[in-house]
């Protein structure tokens, strides 16, 4: 990173490029009328750091970072606002800058500690996620960056008001947080390796920040290691971007240019698939919202309080709750605290993933949504302790991880987690028991999930880390089991599909229509063996019940055009969808 294509008078041009492409790629897209956005490497920038070591950030041990530039260098102002404005000289309509939160540091140079100190009073300054304040250096550095963010994009504006800008990961799973800067658009890629969850979690995290949002696609697979970079097939790719387009997002394709610039003309024909493919749904899918079902926290304080970075920790315990409950065939939101404060009552449902900390204030509002008439699904050991008293807990105490047996009717299935040994208060309805084996007669006396009444309301308990468990080691029984704990809370979801637990169901909302989208999840994007596939088996005979306050005027299937056949009885219709190949829409139509 910090290497430019085309001849800069600000920073560094690449060697042996006599021509401007820079130029050429404007011209073209200009007469094409196809928008044209910089990549763009803004915190990350190992070329500048190499030419001013002094523009770097200092580690814990005492060196310089040779990748990341500090905060308190002159980069911004004396290179990149400066490259910025160069390069809307081109009148390239915006640009996409990379290498940003996730790469943030935190800065241990004489400049940044006497402020963290000025700031805070902390003279004990920590170096270790051990050590004391530790949380407090990372939200400060978190500071640090937002400052560094308004201030290139607040320049950029100045300069050229109509210039698009983001920075890649802004407020999105990387960086939960309200959006504070004045970006145009927010924006994010996908991981190569099974893109088609990915795509559905980060496309959650971003839709309700309130901005335009896109998500890139990579274009190839690799797992950054030795797997051989090969691209994707359409199929692959169009099954990633319908996740993205379910949620209301834009799609854009990652594929690499050759070392001179010039584009790849055989990937003409996949790129022509992909965008007839999503061109043909764009005006049932972008920008749609959804219609509140369920809400799954993304309990950001927690993420914060227990990362080892400023930005870019894991968010593995959430990804595994979302693919349960997905894999569930519910609509599901991801929202974060400041989404949900105040407006918990147009949920029915409220899902807790696994953490060890909410904010007091937060936590008694959740408990407040509870008592008046809320539902509340509390997942794992260490949540569960957080809600002790609403759950009916009598006593909890957390063992360490082992293997375990969980059933539903007919079935009995192992899970791998930390299990909460709990006892429960009078009155409290226990649901489901672990097993001590795989056999019905092997029951045990600890309790696996329970549910309690608070109030108006209800809370259920979930005493293993699920969500985590259902991630590395992904299991029908287990799915079946949570989608149980949500049933028993959740009964009447305003659209239920049944036929295939390979379909991913969102439910939304655009120019005052409700439209229901059915993505077929079939294929190998699991198989971290797999460099690809260009196959997915087609579902058949799903039947999709739709809740509605009046009988529709007709229910059409989209992009097909298709107008179905359906049966309304009690505010119920139900629809047939004969095949679902990838992704098809079904358009409610009141009137």
């Amino acid at each position: 990173p910090g290497i430019s294509s085309y001849p800069t008078k600000v920073g560094f041009h690449v060697k042996g490029f006599e021509k401007d492409p820079l130029k050429l790629f404007r011209e073209v897209t200009e007469k094409n009328k196809v928008a044209l956005f910089m990549h763009f490497s803004g915190v990350w920038d190992g070329k500048v750091v190499k030419e001013h070591p002094d523009w770097a950030t200092v580690k814990a041990n005492g060196e310089r970072s040779t990748e990341k530039t500090s905060f308190f260098s002159p980069y911004l102002d004396t290179y990149m606002i400066p490259q910025l404005k160069e390069l809307s000289d081109y009148h390239v309509d915006g640009a996409w800058i990379d290498g940003e939160c996730w790469a943030v540091e935190p800065d241990y140079g004489e400049a940044s500690l006497k402020r963290f100190t000025k700031e805070t009073g902390i003279t004990e300054i920590p170096k270790k996620t051990t050590d004391k304040y530790y949380p407090e250096f990372m939200e400060y550095t978190r500071s640090l960056f937002r400052e560094h963010l308004n201030k290139y994009i607040t320049a950029i504006h100045q300069y050229t008001p109509q210039f698009q800008i983001t920075s890649n990961w802004a407020y999105s799973s990387l960086m939960p947080e309200k959006v504070t800067a004045d970006v145009d658009y927010l924006s994010g890629d996908v991981t190569p390796q099974n893109g088609v969850y990915r795509s559905a979690f980060e496309a959650r995290c971003l839709a309700p920040q309130g901005k335009p949002w896109d998500l890139m696609a990579w274009g190839f697979s690799w797992n950054g290691g030795k797997m051989p970079m090969s691209v994707k097939s359409s199929v692959q790719l169009e099954q990633e971007a319908a996740e993205i387009m379910a949620m209301g997002g834009g799609v854009q394709f990652y594929f690499q240019q050759n070392r001179d610039l010039s584009l790849k003309p055989w990937l003409a024909t996949t790129l022509s698939e992909i965008a007839v493919f999503c061109r043909a749904r764009q005006q049932f899918v972008h920008k749609a919202k959804a219609i509140p079902q369920i809400a799954l926290l993304y309990p950001t304080a927690s993420y914060q309080k227990n990362g080892s970075r400023p930005y870019s920790n894991g968010t593995e315990k959430l990804q595994g709750a979302l693919n349960l409950i997905l894999d569930g065939q519910q609509s599901v939101e991801i929202l974060m605290e400041h989404h949900l404060k105040g407006k918990m009552n147009q949920y029915p449902l409220i899902i807790i993933p696994e953490c060890d900390y909410l904010e007091a204030s937060f936590l008694d509002e959740l408990k407040k949504y509870a008592a008046d008439g809320g539902n509340l699904l509390i997942i794992g050991t260490e949540t569960a302790k957080l809600f002790e008293k609403e759950l009916g807990i009598k006593s909890l105490v957390k063992g360490d991880e082992e293997q375990a047996f969980i059933a539903i009717t007919d079935k009995i299935g192992a899970i791998r987690s930390s299990i909460a040994k709990v006892e429960l208060m009078p009155g409290v309805t226990s649901i489901s028991n672990f097993y001590n084996g795989s056999d019905f007669r092997d029951k045990g006396k600890n309790i696996a999930s329970s549910v309690n009444t608070v109030g108006k309301g209800k809370v259920a308990g979930v005493y293993f880390n699920a969500g985590s468990a259902y991630l590395e080691y992904k299991s029908p029984v287990l799915r079946d089991f949570i989608s149980n704990q949500i049933t028993e809370l959740f009964p009447d979801a305003l659209v239920k599909v049944t036929g295939s637990h390979l379909v991913h169901v969102t439910t939304n909302l655009l120019n005052d229509k409700m439209f229901v989208n059915l993505i077929n999840v079939a294929g190998e994007h699991t198989n971290q063996t797999a460099i690809g596939y260009d196959e997915i088996p087609s579902l058949k005979d799903l039947t999709v019940s739709i809740r509605t306050a009046k009988k529709p005027a007709k229910i059409v299937l989209q992009p097909e055009g298709k107008e179905m056949e359906f049966n309304f009885q009690n505010g119920v219709s139900k629809v047939i969808v004969p095949v679902l190949s990838i992704h098809s829409i079904l358009e409610i139509k009141l009137n």
